[in-house]
């Protein structure tokens, strides 16, 4: 049986990395947190498997993640009929700050406990912020009440004993 081969392309982890990014199902997960616009051939979903793949790949500008890709062979696994001028500079510039306005903690929190879910990774941490904040003002009193947070003295991280903040009870 003889067979023909049209392109050899140096592909390297890239198949196994959009594999994962795949299995965490990351594009259906970033585009249900940034709108699609209409003119875009490219999701956001799609473009952050893009850039994930091209900084792994060991490069770095935009104007290149499409050729680059290209060139790797990635594209038809991408998205099927991909071409290399669709991930152009703009677009993946749009994405990286649809990314920011979408508030990046947010995101990749998001991505990271369905890793911990898909993965049965179990974590033995809890994260807890210790961040200080202060209060300023009067405030009630109402020992009986407990269904919102209590302002009131305590140790502070500032060294700012002399101003109220929210206490964890225990």
């Amino acid at each position: 049986m003889a067979m023909t081969v049209d392109r050899v392309a140096p592909v390297a982890h890239l198949p196994l990395v959009l594999g994962v990014l795949r299995k965490l199902e990351m594009a259906t997960l970033i585009d249900s947190m940034i709108p699609s616009h209409p003119d875009q051939v490219v999701s956001a979903g799609w473009a952050v498997e893009a850039l994930v793949l091209s900084i792994l790949d060991g490069h770095h500008a935009l104007y290149k993640v499409g050729r680059r890709l290209d060139e790797r062979g990635m594209l038809p696994l991408l998205q099927p009929g991909l071409a290399p001028e669709s991930l152009h500079d703009s677009r993946l510039g749009q994405t990286l700050d649809a990314l920011y306005d979408a508030n990046l903690d947010t995101v990749f929190s998001a991505i990271a406990l369905r890793a911990l879910d898909i993965y049965r990774i179990r974590s033995p941490w809890l994260h807890q912020d210790t961040t200080t904040i202060s209060f300023y003002g009067a405030y009630d009193d109402d020992e009986g009440d407990h269904k919102g947070p209590h302002p009131t003295y305590g140790y502070s991280k500032d060294g700012r004993g002399d101003l109220k903040q929210v206490m964890p009870e225990g």
